[in-house]
């Protein structure tokens, strides 16, 4: 079956782990790289799930936050 024919039911999607709410995300995010956010997108680090999050930080420059998928603890900053 090709993309364009299949309904929304049967597509298969890795399963990154169970979803955290957004709240939490966000409160993370603003004691740990304040602004404001761009993007959260749901990737694999170390082959475990986790959060990139895309911040526009106060001085007008971006900035980039990872964060652990079940803990929220900060894996990586830039």
């Amino acid at each position: 079956m090709d993309a364009s024919a299949r309904s929304h039911s049967t597509v298969l999607v890795d399963d990154a782990g169970p979803l955290r709410p957004l709240p939490d995300i966000y409160a993370v995010v603003a004691r740990e790289m304040p602004g404001r956010v761009l993007r959260i997108k749901r990737v694999r680090r170390a082959g475990r799930p986790a959060y990139a999050v895309r911040v526009l930080k106060p001085d007008g420059k971006r900035g980039d936050i990872v964060l652990d998928g079940s803990t929220l603890a900060v894996l990586e900053r830039r």
